[in-house]
């Protein structure tokens, strides 16, 4: 399983597993991102969330790990394992980390950090991840692996893993009983066989139509075990075999390897192993004729491989033990013109690389070595990934730097909207409320006297202030003991004041109406001032949350350019690597072909000395006849 599918299992179950809480919208669209097999941006998106837990820093490391960055996941997984820590996550999410996190580690040649996180899957609760934690461990702890006393195949009969685990133990069963590995492989073989599901028509015309009624169908018809693709089933089948032929050979069993190794598919994947074995046997039987067109096969089939350039050698070694010493001589010369050739070309093709050249293709030796050694591989898939993500660095950049602007355009708005309208509100608001304390108190003291020059409109006011004149100076005259002469003022009075009331009780309703109205609007303005200085007052926190969002964003502006540099800086170290190990493949091939050279050329001259002997004696036979 490549990093990148690890990452894919992992985290797309961290997505469903991990309810998102309401709101958290930048855990849903970094999973989004994720999903779209775009790492940078999600990794952007989680670190623009204004709360981290333990899903989101789940996510993170796992991003990490997809954009070749294991140290960053390390750093952020490292508490999430701890026992306290991991309390708060389903333990079937957290074997899923672990085990993906433990396989990196081991691809990266760190096993006792593999071991470590290894250790710490716990699959008694999930049987789910059985099989990659049993792979896992014998991977880690290879050749000493644990070996039962047959192999548990009901246990991991639903285990993708289950051909490998078995097929190890009995590798590892074979250094002491191997027919008891050969069987173990036999049943293997036949818990491999593809289940034959009944389909509806297949029941129908076999006379089984009766099961289509109950439910009994339904378990006539599921698979029992897991189910392979086409191509991996094909690809266990003959690595199954193989794997017998090797079992075989080692005991001298020549005749039962032969059988299986003579129909093997030719458009096998694991062709050129065969071809191998098979030249072996057919070495041991001196089956010549057969065994001489192996050897052609597997120099066409695996040029710049060492089993190609051995093969050229035995093609002279088989001649001579044929006694063709002239055909054995022509295929020494061949065989060092071949050698010569292979030296140049490798020469030719084992230039440095440069990204490009990843991209664009490789030459026949970098990409034979690439697909040969997964460490090599895996250095190839990395700074092509890496390369990927520097291709959008810029887009990412220059949506940083977008949101940005747009965060300050808005930011400016709203300090400009609080600094002009908002003491013009607030100044609205004290004249208002002033205006209607002093109306309320008009109307309250107009509701207290009886006939209030509060509620008299203009032509009625100077009469009622007349009266109110008069009758205050009848008052005091009649304090002072005047003359009874003042009863018929006062009678006038009386008459006046009733025709005053009359006129003041008929326009006073309607006063008195009109300031309550006026009130009731002064009450109305003053309510939706409030609102809109509590509109303005939002306005104002979200200028504090614009401020903090302006801030983070210039935070992971320059954290974006940390990683970019970060990035090209693992992408150099990774390339500096390939090309430092392609170096180290290359002398080792040229020292490989030196040697065969140099033994090819006295097996030469050993033939050559040879037929110079032959050819004395029938030139002397010659010259007598």
């Amino acid at each position: 399983m490549t990093l990148a599918a690890a990452c894919w299992l992992a985290l797309c179950s961290v997505a469903v597993s991990a309810q998102p809480a309401p709101g958290d919208q930048h855990y849903r669209q970094a999973a989004w991102a994720f999903y779209l097999q775009q790492p940078a941006q999600a990794l952007e998106t989680l670190q623009l969330a204004p709360q981290q837990d333990q899903r989101t820093q789940l996510l993170e490391a796992g991003l990490y790990l997809q954009l070749a960055m294991p140290q960053h996941a390390a750093k952020v997984l490292a508490p999430l394992v701890q026992d306290d820590a991991a309390a708060g996550l389903p333990q079937s999410l957290l074997n899923i980390a672990l085990l993906q996190f433990a396989r990196h580690q081991l691809e990266l040649g760190n096993e006792s950090a593999a071991k470590h996180y290894l250790s710490r899957v716990n699959i008694a609760a999930d049987q789910s991840w059985l099989g990659q934690q049993q792979l896992l461990q014998q991977l880690l702890h290879w050749p000493h692996i644990d070996i039962p006393a047959a192999p548990d195949f009901a246990a991991l009969q639903q285990q993708a893993e289950m051909p490998y685990i078995i097929s190890n133990q009995a590798l590892a069963l074979a250094q002491a009983q191997p027919q008891q590995a050969l069987q173990w492989l036999d049943g293997l073989q036949q818990h491999l066989q593809r289940p034959q599901q009944q389909s509806f028509w297949q029941l129908l015309f076999s006379g089984q139509w009766q099961l289509l009624f109950s439910s009994d169908w339904y378990l006539a018809s599921k698979p029992q075990g897991f189910v392979y693709a086409e191509d991996e089933y094909q690809a266990l089948h003959d690595y199954l075999q193989l794997l017998q032929a090797q079992l075989h050979i080692s005991q001298q069993d020549f005749a039962a390897a032969d059988a299986i190794l003579s129909d093997f598919a030719a458009n096998s994947v694991l062709s050129p192993a065969a071809l191998g074995l098979y030249s072996h046997i057919l070495t041991e039987q001196r089956h010549i004729p057969t065994l001489l067109s192996v050897l052609q096969q597997q120099i066409k089939l695996q040029p710049f491989s060492i089993i190609a350039w051995q093969a050229a050698t035995r093609i002279g070694e088989q001649l001579e033990r044929a006694l063709q010493q002239q055909d054995a001589l022509a295929a020494y010369c061949w065989a060092d013109q071949y050698y010569r050739q292979q030296q140049q070309l490798i020469e030719q093709q084992a230039a440095p690389l440069q990204v490009t050249q990843l991209e664009q293709g490789l030459s026949d030796w970098q990409q034979l070595q690439v697909s040969q050694h997964n460490e090599l591989n895996r250095l190839q898939q990395d700074i092509l990934a890496l390369q990927q993500q520097l291709r959008q660095a810029p887009v990412r950049q220059q949506r940083l730097n977008r949101l940005e602007q747009v965060t300050a355009y808005k930011l400016a708005q709203q300090q400009q909207l609080l600094s002009s309208q908002l003491p013009v509100l607030q100044q609205r608001q004290q004249t208002l409320l002033q205006q209607a304390g002093q109306l309320k108190q008009h109307i309250s003291q107009a509701g207290a006297e009886p006939m209030s020059l509060l509620l008299a409109d203009n032509n009625l006011h100077p009469q009622l202030s007349l009266l109110q004149q008069a009758e205050q100076r009848l008052a005091q005259l009649q304090a002072s003991g005047a003359e009874p002469a003042n009863s018929s003022y006062q009678l006038r009075l009386q008459r006046l004041r009733g025709l005053l009331q009359w006129q003041y009780y008929d326009s006073s309703a309607q006063r008195q109406l009109q300031r309550q109205r006026a009130l009731a609007a002064l009450d109305s303005a003053v309510q939706q001032l409030d609102v809109n200085l509590a509109a303005l007052q939002q306005q104002g926190d979200k200028a504090a949350r614009l401020s903090q969002v302006d801030l983070r964003l210039g935070q992971l502006n320059g954290q974006q350019q940390q990683l970019n540099l970060a990035l090209l800086s693992q992408q150099q170290r990774l390339l500096a690597q390939l090309n430092q190990q392609l170096q180290q493949r290359r002398q080792q091939d040229l020292a490989t072909l030196a040697d065969l050279q140099r033994y090819n050329k006295e097996a030469m001259a050993r033939v050559m000395e040879r037929v110079l002997l032959l050819a004395g004696p029938a030139e002397a036979e010659a010259r007598n006849d």
